[in-house]
């Protein structure tokens, strides 16, 4: 009787991996497949920032009063 037991718990658990589970792990991956460009476009926006500051900090003459306007 216990191996019937066992084997419908082993049922259960695959009905309960299959419903719930396996639709959540492929909602995270669709998910990953979204977020993973952003972070690149967003961190590619970032550095390309940052670059176009520190060139315009390089055309300045070094030891140049700085002016108020």
């Amino acid at each position: 009787m216990r191996i019937v037991v066992w084997v419908l718990v082993g049922i259960g658990a695959l009905v309960v991996v299959g419903g719930v589970v396996w639709p959540l792990v492929q909602w995270l991956f669709g998910a990953l497949l979204w977020l993973v460009p952003v972070a690149l476009v967003v961190g590619g926006g970032i550095w390309l920032a940052r670059r176009g500051r520190a060139e315009k900090k390089v055309d300045g003459a070094p030891g140049a009063p700085q002016q108020l306007s």
